[in-house]
């Protein structure tokens, strides 16, 4: 199917489907997608002569909404790039990202960040957005690059491809140009100097260190710290934040008390800290090496509370693959960072299975709630006037992942040999059939997406 320029995708019902949660009292549900915005859901809604696909049972929801992935394309798309990437989301039931670039070139201008959305537009399976990098070098750009962005990302704290920032002063002047520019910030949050100073007790001239350490070496007091910082400045300049891949309850804490103190406060954890936990070190070695740290066990069951709870967000992979030699590496020389934007549907439903969230808390942290955290209009819901984006699964068929296998250039996981369910058998992006029994159907074809326009606030 051609796309016309003026439509947003193509024509396609989707009958036979199941509705969403699976469960004795999931009825028929039947999807009818005119140019690519869904027209109308029901179990009466016929194909009015579009182009039909055969749901045969299995359980219909919205594609997916990934707001945390690093590609690390352009500058290291041999590591993995955007068409391995987006691969890799097709095959996690996502349909829509949130991409930071965390290496050279970096997006610090409006010339910069429209040559990287040009590559991008030419690789991307999936609909798309760019977040600009926000360091000092980019604050006389940050309002020419407002339109053309969801938001800001800065590192509070130093990781993979990034140094984080000592000076508070300057992270100061980077929230407040973001306000001004009418923009959210998106922030790593950990605390420079509390890193430095336990990366020096515990790691440095320890040739012993392992990653049984890392969740020391970056420690909850850094991401409180850090955390605590930033909602200051948010208080003091009216910025918007989001706050990146919270990984302890404590920040999670944090962060509720400041949403109900009225503060413009969403939030992302990703499955890594709701699956895993520094108790793991042994098994999985420096596999489990991401920053910040994947935390204590009683951790994980407090960040999803704080997500039943409403009080984080979403849930966003922070796919960041590396080659797998690179990750045998002595845990110092070590980078952080796994994939998983090739599973997050199988994991999130994993959460449903083990009973630690509700199905519905599960499927709304990875769609309309992972959507509203960054402020995109038209994804997340299989509603009329919505993106005609779908995922069909069925929530009773195992598998096994096998990492070599997973679309991802690194070829390893931190969840390689579990037995998960819900694979995607097919995925619709605004009306075409972009993933079906395994294989991709399209080689490109992702739009921008939709953004609300900027809000310039207080200086």
């Amino acid at each position: 199917m051609s796309l016309s320029t003026t439509t947003r995708g193509d024509n396609l019902w989707i009958g036979g489907a199941r509705s969403y949660p699976p469960g004795p009292a999931s009825g028929p549900v039947n999807v009818r997608i005119r140019e690519g915005v869904i027209e109308a859901v029901g179990p009466d809604v016929a194909p009015e002569g579009l182009p039909r696909l055969d749901a045969g049972g299995l359980t219909a929801i919205p594609g997916l909404v990934d707001v945390h992935v690093h590609f690390r394309d352009p500058g290291l798309e041999h590591i993995e790039g955007w068409d391995k990437g987006s691969l890799g989301a097709l095959h996690g039931g996502v349909t829509s990202v949130v991409e930071v670039q965390n290496n050279p070139p970096l997006s610090t201008s409006r010339r910069a960040l429209e040559e990287r959305l040009a590559h991008v537009a030419k690789r991307s399976r999936v609909d798309y957005g760019c977040l600009a990098n926000l360091v000092e070098a980019s604050l006389p750009e940050l309002a020419a690059m407002a339109p053309l962005t969801p938001a800001y990302k800065c590192f509070l704290g130093g990781s993979t491809g990034l140094g984080g920032v000592l000076d508070d002063d300057l992270l100061a002047r980077l929230f407040e140009g973001a306000a001004r520019a009418g923009r959210m910030v998106v922030a790593h949050c950990e605390d420079e100097a509390i890193l430095q100073r336990d990366k020096l007790r515990l790691v440095d001239g320890n040739p012993e260190a392992t990653v049984a350490l890392h969740h020391l070496a970056r420690s909850t007091e850094a991401e409180v710290e850090s955390v605590r910082k930033a909602l200051e400045w948010v208080e003091r300049f009216g910025t918007w934040l989001h706050v990146y891949h919270v990984s302890s309850a404590e920040a999670a804490a944090l962060i509720r008390r400041a949403r109900a103190a009225g503060l413009p406060v969403w939030s992302s954890t990703g499955p890594h800290f709701l699956l895993l936990s520094c108790e793991w070190a042994d098994k999985l070695g420096n596999l489990l090496k991401v920053n910040p740290s994947i935390k204590t066990p009683a951790d994980s069951l407090g960040l999803c509370a704080a997500l039943t709870a409403g009080d984080v967000d979403s849930i966003g992979t922070d796919h960041a693959p590396h080659p797998l030699e690179y990750k045998q590496r002595p845990y110092a020389k070590s980078p952080s960072g796994m994939p998983s934007i090739d599973l997050l549907w199988p994991l999130t439903w994993e959460l449903v299975v083990r009973g630690w969230l509700d199905a519905q808390t599960a499927l709304d942290t990875v769609t309309w709630r992972a959507a509203q955290s960054f402020h995109l209009p038209g994804k997340g819901r299989l509603a009329r006037g919505y993106d005609g984006d779908v995922v069909l699964f069925d929530p009773e068929r195992h598998f096994t992942v096998r990492a070599a296998e997973l679309p991802s250039r690194s070829k390893w996981s931190a969840f390689d040999g579990w037995e998960l369910r819900g694979q995607p058998q097919v995925v619709v992006r605004r009306g075409t059939v972009v993933w079906r029994d395994g294989a991709a159907q399209v080689e490109a074809g992702g739009r921008p997406l939709d953004l609300e326009p900027p809000r310039p606030r207080r200086a």
